[in-house]
C-alpha cells in the first residue's frame, strides 16, 4: 500500500494550473519579465513621456521590477516545487497557492498603477508589494523547519534578506529612510541572487550534468563536492561585502579576481564542455559561468578605469539571473510535466536569445552605455521570455 502522503498527491482534484508552484509562478515570471522589459525599453526610447510610475523614478522602477518582481516569482516557482522533495511534505497547491500567486500579482499591479494613486496612498502601494516576499519567506521557513531540513535554512535566510531589501527599497524611494540609497539596496539584492545561485546552482549544475553523462556513458564525471565548492560559496558573500563596503580598495579588486578564478575553476570541474550536444544541460553551465565573469569584471572595475562597474552588474543580472532562470524554468517545467529532458528547437532558440541579450548588454556597458546596445539587448530579452511563455504555456495548464 502506498504511503498516505503519496495517495494524497494523487488524489488532488483541483485545477492543474495550481497543482505545483512552478506552474503559476514560472508563467508569471516569463510574462512579467517580458512586459516589464518592454516598459523599460519604451522608457529608454521615449523618456518621461511614458513615465507614470508613482514614487519610483524610471530606473528605480526597472530595477525594482526585475529584482523584486520577476526574480522572486522565478525563485518561488523553483522552491515551491523543490522543497517538497527536500522535506517529504506535501506541496503548496490549490487555494493556498492561488492566494500566494495573487499576492505576487497584486504587488505588480499596485506598482504599475501607482502613478495614478494619490500621494498619501504611496505607503499602501509599498505594503501591498512587500506582502509577497514576506509571506513566501515565512511559508518556506515553516516548511523547511517542520520538515527538519535544516541544511537548507541558508536558502530561507537569503529569501528573508531579499524580503527585507524590498521593504528597504520602498522606504528609500519614499524618502522615509535615507541611510541607504535605492542603488545600494539593489546592489545587495543582486548579490543575494548571486549567493542563491551559488548555493543551489552549486548542487543542481553538477548533479544534472552527472545524470546526463551517466545516461550517455561519458567519463570522467563532474568532480564531487569538496573544499573547492565550500570555499567558493564562502568567497561570494565576502567579495560582495568588500564591493559594498570598500568599493575603491585594491584589496577588493584582487579578492574579486580571486573569486572569479575560483568559480570558473569550480565550473570547469563540472565538465560542462562534455555536454555541448544537449542545450538543456550546457545552458546551466553558461548561466553559472556568468558568476565568474561578473566578479572578473568587478575586480577589473576596481583596479582599472577601463572597465565600468555597471558591466559587472549586468553580467550578474542580464547574464547570471536571466540565463539561469530560463535554464531552470525550462528544465523544471519539462521534467515535472513529464516531457523529455531534452531541449527542442524552440527551447534552444530561447537560450540563444538570452545569451545574446546578456552579451550585448555587458559589451554595451563596457563601451560606455550606448543606447542602441541596451535597446537591442532589451528586445532580445523580451523575445526570450515571450517565447518561453508561449511555448511552455501548454505545460503549465494542460499536462
Amino acid at each position: 500500500m502506498a504511503p498516505p502522503h503519496l495517495n494524497s498527491r494523487r488524489d488532488y482534484a483541483g485545477p492543474l494550473f495550481l497543482k505545483q508552484g512552478f506552474r503559476p509562478f514560472f508563467l508569471g515570471a516569463g510574462v512579467w519579465s517580458a512586459l516589464a522589459m518592454a516598459v523599460w525599453v519604451s522608457l529608454l526610447l521615449y523618456g518621461d513621456q511614458l513615465s507614470l510610475l508613482g514614487y519610483f523614478s524610471a530606473q528605480d522602477w526597472h530595477i525594482h521590477e526585475m529584482l523584486f518582481g520577476f526574480l522572486p516569482a522565478a525563485i518561488a516557482g523553483f522552491l515551491l516545487t523543490t522543497i517538497p522533495n527536500w522535506t517529504g511534505r506535501l506541496p503548496v497547491r490549490g487555494i493556498p497557492l492561488a492566494l500566494l500567486a495573487g499576492v505576487w500579482l497584486a504587488g505588480r499591479l499596485a506598482i504599475l498603477v501607482s502613478g495614478f494613486v494619490p500621494v498619501h496612498y504611496y505607503p499602501l502601494v509599498g505594503i501591498i508589494d512587500s506582502l509577497f516576499l514576506v509571506s513566501f519567506a515565512l511559508l518556506i521557513g515553516r516548511e523547511i523547519i517542520i520538515g527538519k531540513n535544516i541544511k537548507n535554512l541558508p536558502v530561507v535566510g537569503v529569501v528573508c534578506a531579499l524580503a527585507l531589501s524590498n521593504i528597504a527599497f520602498h522606504l528609500s524611494a519614499l524618502e522615509i529612510i535615507d541611510v541607504f540609497s535605492t542603488r545600494q539596496i539593489a546592489l545587495l539584492a543582486i548579490f543575494l541572487a548571486v549567493m542563491l545561485v551559488t548555493l543551489i546552482g552549486g548542487r543542481i549544475v553538477p548533479s544534472f550534468t552527472r545524470n546526463w553523462m551517466s545516461r550517455n556513458k561519458l567519463a570522467p564525471l563532474p568532480a564531487p563536492r569538496d573544499m573547492i565548492d565550500r570555499t567558493g560559496a564562502l568567497f561570494v558573500p565576502l567579495a560582495a561585502f568588500l564591493l559594498m563596503a570598500l568599493p575603491q580598495s585594491r584589496l577588493t579588486g584582487i579578492f574579486c579576481l580571486l573569486t572569479a578564478i575560483l568559480h570558473l575553476y569550480r565550473l570547469a570541474r563540472w565538465r560542462g564542455f562534455a555536454t555541448t550536444s544537449e542545450p538543456l544541460v550546457v545552458i546551466l553551465h553558461i548561466g553559472y559561468g556568468w558568476i565568474g565573469i561578473g566578479f572578473f569584471l568587478a575586480g577589473l572595475s576596481v583596479l582599472t578605469a577601463a572597465i565600468p562597474f555597471i558591466a559587472a552588474l549586468h553580467a550578474f543580472t542580464a547574464g547570471m539571473i536571466g540565463t539561469m532562470i530560463l535554464a531552470v524554468m525550462t528544465r523544471a517545467s519539462r521534467g515535472h510535466a513529464g516531457q523529455p529532458l531534452e531541449a527542442d528547437r524552440g527551447t534552444t532558440i530561447i537560450y540563444v536569445l538570452i545569451t545574446l541579450s546578456a552579451v550585448i548588454r555587458v559589451i554595451s556597458a563596457i563601451w560606455g552605455n550606448p543606447a542602441w546596445g541596451y535597446s537591442l539587448s532589451g528586445l532580445l530579452w523580451i523575445a526570450a521570455f515571450s517565447l518561453f511563455a508561449i511555448l511552455y504555456y501548454p505545460l503549465f495548464v494542460k499536462r
